[in-house]
């Protein structure tokens, strides 16, 4: 289970998953990511407090890239080793900003 924070700062969208983003909540991950996106140019989502993301999880990061539509329009921020590792692996790091 995942508590989903987020706020707009200008044309920024900051996201902070809180828990685990598994196959049980993707897809409520994906309704408040994309209802947010609306005038955004860019989405920082702050990983300091997420445990553990699933493939299901990793498909709304890569679809919020797509919609974006530009290279770099998605950083990731403080991500633990493990998520880390898991992004490195998969190869999306490549598609997104890790900071």
């Amino acid at each position: 289970m995942a508590t989903f924070n987020k706020a707009v700062e200008g044309t920024t969208l900051m996201f902070a998953p809180v828990g685990i983003i598994d196959a049980g909540n993707a897809s409520e991950f994906q309704d408040e990511v994309s209802e947010s996106l609306e005038g955004v140019s860019a989405v920082v989502f702050d990983f300091a407090e997420l445990e553990f993301i699933s493939s299901a999880g990793l498909r709304v990061l890569l679809a919020t890239q797509k919609a974006l539509g530009k290279p770099g329009a998605v950083h990731v921020r403080n991500a633990s080793a493990d998520v880390l590792e898991v992004l490195t692996v998969t190869k999306l790091a490549q598609f997104m900003t890790i900071e």
